[in-house]
């Protein structure tokens, strides 16, 4: 199986979102009270724009950390993919950065589905996707992907942008259906 294709390993998974949260040493750091808002989670997936690796690292303390890389991340194999498929009980989560530099989406604030998405789909995650997670705008947003699925961007748990509250997504898996929560930061 690639690198960039990861099985969920069992029947209600529940996956953390987070994307744009940009940490730095001495720069935007975690807010606390994100923390135990994340426990819970069997798996962290990060959108890219992370920042420092010690982020990730946080994050490893809680769950388990991959994702796909951004423009402000420093190298780390937890997130050296550009792309990353993860399926499971008949579902497929199809994960990017950015959604328009992959052909995915002709606009992403707010989001419009590209034409050419259902070919790309099959080009990037092997064949349609249930849920398209995506970043890069640091705003929260849901919209219709596909026939059937969402299009859902986690927004930012450190820095939110303009009026957008810090948030980051809570998904769950499981044979009855594929849920997504965005969930604010206090």
């Amino acid at each position: 199986m690639p690198d960039s294709v990861w099985r969920l390993p069992y029947d209600g998974v529940n996956i953390a979102v987070l994307a744009d949260c940009h940490i730095r040493q001495g720069g935007p750091r975690f807010p606390d009270s994100l923390f135990p808002r994340l426990q819970g989670a069997d798996l962290i997936v990060t959108l890219g724009d992370m920042g420092e690796r010690r982020g990730l690292d946080q994050l490893q303390e809680i769950a388990p950390v991959m994702g796909v890389r951004g423009r402000d991340d420093e190298d780390d194999p937890r997130t050296q993919r550009a792309t990353l498929t993860l399926t499971g009980d008949g579902y497929r989560i199809g994960c990017v950065f950015d959604a328009v530099a992959f052909g995915l989406a002709m606009a992403v604030d707010p989001f419009r589905e590209a034409v050419m998405a259902p070919e790309v789909c099959q080009s990037l995650f092997g064949g349609p996707v249930d849920v398209l997670l995506f970043a890069a705008t640091h705003r929260a947003e849901e919209a219709k992907f596909g026939l059937k699925g969402s299009a859902l961007n986690p927004g930012s748990a450190v820095r939110p942008s303009g009026y957008a509250e810090p948030t980051f997504l809570r998904l769950k898996v499981a044979k009855e259906g594929c849920y997504g929560q965005m969930t604010r930061v206090p």
